[in-house]
């Protein structure tokens, strides 16, 4: 009796199981910790909604979904809405919220963004903890195969984890996905939505608006997936034309082809240095539990496919390959910790909809054919055979057989934006082409030098809100008129990763004493330059003293403040310079270490030496202890070696 009131209720839409769970106005979220940026922010209603683990049995185990809705700046009560959808599989929303909190879209809407079925916030979340202990795989120098055995077990060990804690794993995948969003727009009273979605969230938007037609007022589809039949038999080919695409684009540029010469042939010659000779680097202990990671050619292979994710990442990937063909341990250490965040999803989601509803339409031998069909990676992307790997164990064990491929997609009649990337090495330009066949109202947005989510830009975001306020008009593509510009003439230190991670962490425990020792420094400079010029000073050891600290003063303040002026002007132009150096413009700062050093070191010696005919002692040991400072903090970040 309970399950057929379920029923007519969901066919009436009335909102059965949505406790509201929604803190009131002046309380803290319960999802981020205290003083959290996004605590502080005005406008953001949050809330839990409990909706039916498995929609055909809406009576038994239940989920709860955690959102926020970022209000509209207009004070509009009756807005129109924009719902967010992750990719991945696997990837949360909450996170990434923001990206909204000043979309232009928010004048004229409200953005709801939300953690889907599993991931982030939501509950139960499953299996947060495999990508790190997929990152301690990669980690290890060995061999693809062994990596995909060790894959295996660790997804299976998850999969374990999740059944004996009473999770029904047939109920995470796309069209569950589809249906929590119905609940929830019901739940929260609009009568239809925008909905935005990314990756392979732009799977789960298709299924929603097929399912749901009345729901959806306009999509955008960004870095679309067109066709779920063939999203992993053409990775291969994907990922070799992006890269190719990004070889042409640097021949063609005098400055990075000056630099970086015949590209494509150091890309292969690195591959087979790697093969025959891992590059293993130490990193921290909280990033890799070991404390190094082993670089071999697969593991390169990710990590120039996951650059070609962002235009500033494409902008650096000569250098990149530049980095790996010198083997320059000290920067692809500082890399480790970047690699780590494209294992962030939440694995157990990721495979719980991966393997029910990718693999089964996927077939292992056009893999196979598609990488034969690719002479520059010959073997293909090891981390994605693997899947093929973890979904043949996993769908045995749910007696889930290979099913026959889709045939019949349907036609969407639904206004629709499409941003495709030209350099996106997943769900490539081609993609959006596909799809404006069978979308009768669909406007494709091309962004040539883009890779992937090319709407989560300043560009993106004026397209967006244009389409999202009219989207029967004509869009004004602003992409095309984007230029790749290749990062050259940088100074390679790996310090300046470490350095730049340390300020922007904004500890003052940490940054304290060095604020002090600045601040001493700047002082003593102007005392002893006034104490000279007046000739006070006690003897031949006393002048030399205060003309050391003076000039060693100068240069530990000129570089500390060039390195953070470096930093800021850098990560204003392209943040990812920094896992490198800094541009060349900075390489002074760098030289002047050396005669930093060489001074600091001679006023030690002159201080141990005149130590006991020395007035003011207490000052001036306090002005060069200030100078020692500085320089153990050059040496903690790695700018000296």
């Amino acid at each position: 009796m309970k399950a057929i009131v379920a029923i007519l209720l969901m066919v009436l839409g009335l909102p059965l199981f949505g406790q509201i769970d929604q803190t009131n106005e002046g309380e803290e979220p319960r999802f981020f910790p205290e003083g959290h940026y996004f605590n502080q922010q005005p406008g953001i209603e949050w809330g839990t909604l409990t909706l039916p683990e498995n929609w055909d049995h809406p009576e038994g185990r239940q989920v709860t979904l955690a959102y926020a809705v970022i209000k509209n700046t207009s004070g509009e009560a009756s807005a129109d809405a924009l719902v967010m959808i992750e990719g991945g599989p696997g990837a949360g929303g909450l996170e990434g919220m923001g990206w909204f909190l000043n979309h232009p879209v928010r004048q004229s809407h409200d953005i709801i963004v939300f953690d889907i079925r599993g991931t982030g916030f939501s509950e139960p979340r499953l299996c947060p903890d495999l990508g790190k202990e997929l990152l301690n795989i990669l980690a290890k120098d060995q061999t693809p195969e062994v990596d995909g055995q060790e894959k295996v077990a660790a997804a299976m060990k998850c999969r374990q984890s999740m059944i004996a804690a009473g999770i029904d794993l047939h109920a995470y995948n796309s069209q569950s996905i589809t249906k929590d969003l119905h609940a929830l727009k019901v739940h929260l009273g609009y009568q239809a939505w925008n909905v935005h979605s990314v990756s392979f969230g732009t799977h789960i938007s298709q299924l929603y608006a097929q399912n749901f037609p009345e729901d959806v007022k306009a999509l955008i589809l960004d870095s679309p997936i067109s066709d779920i039949n063939e999203y992993y038999t053409s990775n291969t080919t994907n990922y070799v034309t992006s890269l190719q695409r990004v070889f042409r684009a640097c021949e063609d540029n005098p400055q990075c082809n000056a630099q970086f010469p015949e590209l494509e042939r150091v890309y292969q010659q690195t591959l087979q240095q790697l093969k025959d000779h891992p590059i293993t680097v130490q990193v921290d202990e909280s990033v890799v539990p070991g404390g190094s990671f082993t670089y071999n050619a697969e593991d390169f292979k990710i990590a120039i496919h996951q650059a070609l994710y962002h235009k500033w990442l494409i902008e650096v990937v000569p250098l990149l390959i530049n980095q790996f063909y010198e083997a320059n341990e000290q920067t692809l250490g500082g890399l480790v910790a970047a690699f780590s965040g494209a294992l962030g999803l939440d694995y157990g989601v990721y495979f719980c909809v991966t393997c029910h509803d990718v693999m089964p339409r996927n077939a292992l031998s056009a893999y196979h054919e598609d990488v034969a069909s690719q002479g520059l990676v010959e073997e293909g992307l090891a981390f994605y055979h693997s899947d093929f790997l973890v979904c043949d164990e996993w769908n045995k064990q749910q007696n889930l057989t290979r099913v026959q491929a889709d045939t019949a997609l349907q036609i969407i009649d639904i206004p629709t934006l499409i941003i495709t990337g030209g350099a996106d090495p997943i769900t490539p330009r081609e993609n959006g082409e596909d799809l404006m066949e069978r979308i009768t109202n669909g406007h494709l947005v091309d962004a040539p030098t883009y890779g992937h989510a090319s709407s989560f830009t300043r560009i993106g975001f004026r397209i967006l809100n244009d389409f999202v306020n009219d989207p029967v008009k004509v869009i004004q593509n602003d992409f095309t008129d984007m230029k790749i510009e290749f990062v050259h003439d940088v100074h390679v230190n790996g310090g300046i990763s470490k350095m730049g991670t340390s300020i922007s962490q904004q500890d003052i425990f940490f940054l304290t004493p060095l604020g002090i020792a600045l601040l001493i420094s700047l002082v003593a400079i102007f005392i002893y330059v006034i104490t000279i010029a007046r000739r006070k000073h006690s003897s031949e050891w006393d002048l030399t003293m205060k003309v050391l600290l003076i000039v060693s003063s100068i240069l530990a303040v000129t570089i500390l403040l060039s390195f953070v002026m470096g930093l800021q002007s850098t990560s204003t132009r392209n943040l990812y310079i920094l896992a490198f150096g800094l541009p060349g413009s900075y390489s002074y700062a760098f030289q002047l270490i050396l005669p930093f050093g060489i001074l600091l070191a001679a006023a030690i010696l002159v201080m141990l030496l005149s130590i006991s005919k020395m007035k003011n002692r207490s000052v001036t040991f306090t002005v060069l202890f200030s100078n020692v400072l500085i320089a153990i903090y050059f040496m903690y970040w790695g700018l000296v070696f």
